[in-house]
């Protein structure tokens, strides 16, 4: 009786094609349903939500390799700090996502947890940075996504980091800041990770 009053489900090609409106997209090669985690009709009772998580994740490929689904995303698990070397594999997949905006080189890190002493350094367009960052344990310092947001905008370009906490992981997305807006209308969790920025 009441039928036409319920809400139409948004299949995924129409979630992919929504998130490409405001430029998360996924890599030409990869036929994601072929590495879905969950049944069709989870994604569509919760849009967006687990389509980005599958997007921000390693997917294996036919040779056995990782790969991950966008350059545009980012699903990680945040206790990944332990020592020497774990800040360098979290630069080195932020360079994957803005290689097409600044060139991040020469990355290298110092993580001591138990002197709590933690520093990263990096070129970016040949500029040399380092900054200290915080210590909680092996839990990564969400710092690090506000210090790259900010270099996106002293080099002039339009992409920001926005983030989602998810129980003990992180949704990470990189979109044109005037994008967000678009963005949390599709899935209303994403906040900046440069607060400051007017």
């Amino acid at each position: 009786m009441y039928a036409w009053f319920k809400k139409k489900k948004l299949t995924i090609n129409d979630q992919l094609n929504n998130l490409q409106s405001v430029g998360i997209r996924l890599k030409d090669h990869i036929n994601l349903e072929e590495y879905l985690d969950f049944e069709k009709r989870d994604y569509e009772e919760k849009p967006y939500f687990l389509l980005l998580m599958e997007l921000g994740s390693e997917i294996q490929i036919e040779n056995n390799a990782f790969v991950s689904a966008s350059n545009d995303v980012w699903y990680f698990d945040t206790e990944c700090i332990e020592g020497h070397g774990d800040y360098v594999r979290v630069i080195e997949r932020i360079r994957e996502l803005i290689k097409a905006e600044i060139e991040i080189d020469n990355i290298n890190d110092y993580v001591d947890i138990e002197e709590e002493v933690v520093n990263i350094t990096f070129t970016v367009n040949g500029n040399g940075y380092k900054y200290d960052l915080g210590i909680n344990d092996d839990w990564i310092d969400k710092e690090i996504f506000r210090i790259f947001s900010m270099l996106l905008m002293e080099y002039g370009s339009k992409k920001r980091f926005f983030y989602s906490e998810i129980d003990q992981s992180l949704l990470l997305v990189l979109v044109e800041k005037e994008q967000n807006i678009n963005l949390n209308k599709l899935l209303n969790i994403f906040i900046p990770a440069y607060l400051e920025e007017k």
